[in-house]
């Protein structure tokens, strides 16, 4: 008998330690593809991260905003509490309130439509002839 044939038993011991390797290389292989998908897809992965850095830079810029407007809006605070003048000014240009005895005008563009009739004493218009030659007085 050779040392190549096997035993008539069963496989010989070197085809039951190449099968053995060979399964354990597979193992290998499933286990480290598994860690390195997990490592990019999964929930504390690589791209997951990217997108939290993302998110966060967003954030800081909004709260950065958030509080430039507080700041403005505080100083708008202070003015209202301690500066007559700016109450004034709001009263006047946002509620039309006056000083007693003031008398106010008021102009308008040159360009912007009157929401009023013409005014008293005014001329009227030239009527604009119709289609079949008659004019028509509104």
């Amino acid at each position: 008998m050779s040392a190549a044939a096997a035993p008539p038993g069963g496989p010989s011991r070197s085809d039951g330690a190449r099968l053995r390797r060979r399964a354990l290389l597979i193992l290998f292989w499933f286990f480290a593809v598994s860690l390195l998908f997990n490592s990019l897809f999964g929930d504390m992965g690589l791209i997951q991260g990217v997108r939290q850095r993302r998110a966060a830079s967003r954030l800081r810029r909004e709260v950065a905003t958030l509080r430039l407007d507080n700041d403005r809006l505080m100083t708008e605070i202070q003015d209202l509490r301690h500066d007559p003048y700016r109450i004034e000014t709001i009263a006047r240009e946002d509620l039309g309130l006056i000083r007693p005895g003031e008398i106010i005008f008021l102009f308008q563009d040159a360009g912007a439509p009157s929401s009023a009739g013409p005014a008293p004493g005014a001329s009227r218009p030239a009527p604009a002839p119709s289609r079949s030659g008659a004019t028509t007085v509104p």
